[in-house]
């Protein structure tokens, strides 16, 4: 069962004391309040100085966001970090952008259902905002009515469309999305970075259902004696429960992240 983080900083202090640990985190409702609408979403000067503060102090600190790399690299504004974007699918470090191979065959076809959407019986209802991120399409329905129930009418829409066959369709935080068919998750995303960087001990952040990957991998992975490693599940109200069963701690929100990483730097 997951615990409440500061009443177990003890259990911390051999991350907090080691270069080799690595920080890796998700940045919208983790670094970065939960806003309207994406792009009123914004990482805060304190957190961004943070963030700085702790790539001088560990080895290594990581951002995974579902937005595109480049866009994550702009809102976390904070050079040296390897940002990983679009859900595994990119990756961004010292300025070199890369891509996972099987992605571009399936860009033209996200593109095209996103537009289709756009245009489509969806579109008549209020608050819907499309988001073409290069490789994944979301639809955020944060500012919809519920009443319309958006949710239900947006999975319905893109399970009528035969070209969505191909893809895969998730879920985030008040949003679906549409992903070229590629094996990554949040999960698969660390091991690749664990054992592309031979790393020992990390400390992961995330708030939202697609952390769960990461938190199964992590604690699967130390089991094995494979890594050393501690799981941080920020809460909200739009998280089921079952997800705080699974991470190793929990903090009530991105204003306690901040103090933990403050604790780490002192």
């Amino acid at each position: 069962m997951s615990k409440y983080l500061f009443d177990n900083l003890k259990d911390l202090k051999t991350f907090k004391n080691d270069f080799k640990t690595v920080i890796v985190t998700d940045i919208d409702g983790t670094i970065s309040e939960i806003a309207p609408t994406p792009e009123k979403a914004l990482v805060t000067t304190v957190m961004r100085n943070m963030l700085v503060k702790l790539k001088e102090k560990f080895s290594m600190v990581v951002v995974i966001s579902g937005r595109s790399a480049l866009n994550a690299r702009e809102m976390v504004g904070v050079d040296g970090l390897l940002y990983v974007g679009n859900h595994g699918m990119e990756f961004l470090k010292d300025g070199e952008l890369s891509r996972h191979p099987d992605v571009k065959k399936y860009i033209p076809v996200i593109k095209k259902t996103g537009q289709k959407l756009k245009t489509g019986d969806i579109s008549s209802m209020n608050g819907l905002i499309f988001e073409d991120k290069g490789i994944c399409y979301s639809i955020h329905y944060r500012l919809s009515n519920p009443s319309e129930n958006p949710r239900e009418r947006i999975l319905k829409t893109l399970h009528g469309y035969p070209e969505c066959k191909k893809l895969n369709i998730s879920e985030g935080r008040q949003l679906v999305e549409l992903k070229p068919p590629v094996s990554c998750d949040k999960g698969t995303i660390l091991q690749n970075i664990i054992e592309k960087y031979g790393l020992e001990k990390i400390i992961y952040l995330g708030d939202d259902i697609t952390d769960l990957d990461a938190f199964d991998k992590l604690k699967r992975m130390q089991n094995e004696g494979k890594i050393r490693g501690v799981s941080i599940l920020v809460l909200s109200s739009e998280i089921p429960s079952y997800i705080k069963e699974k991470s190793t701690f929990f903090v009530n929100g991105v204003d306690e992240v901040l103090k933990f990483f403050q604790w780490l730097f002192n």
